[in-house]
């Protein structure tokens, strides 16, 4: 099982709620060796806690020199989104794959699990 590497780095408001904005970093793997972290070489980690700083000031919390990073279960991800798509009623095949790959950092979690990068 997959799980994705997220770090909160703002907020914004939908439907009168403050909602996360979330950066992603990268994905925790398993495979018989154990768990292993692919993390996107794309994501300055120095930017990503400028913003979690950022964000931390304008709320009035402590500022922090480590970058927080949340582990979701991409499955749960997958089954929020079945349940908005079903929700809107019309199900978006090619973004829902486009965002899983997002969510993947681009990897192939079936080559990887079986060891074919």
């Amino acid at each position: 099982m997959a799980k994705r590497l997220v770090a909160k780095t703002g907020e914004y408001q939908r439907d009168g709620k403050t909602k996360g904005e979330y950066t992603r970093i990268g994905v925790v793997l398993s495979n018989q060796n154990g768990e292993y972290m692919l993390l996107d070489p794309a994501v300055s980690l120095a930017g990503v806690l400028v913003k979690q700083n950022a964000l931390a000031m304008s709320k009035g919390e402590q500022v922090r020199d480590n970058v927080m990073v949340s582990i979701f279960d991409d499955e749960n991800q997958q089954q929020q989104q079945q349940q908005q798509q079903g929700s809107w009623g019309q199900p978006q095949q090619p973004q829902q794959q486009q965002q899983q790959q997002q969510n993947q950092g681009g990897y192939n979690y079936n080559q990887q699990q079986n060891g074919q990068f």
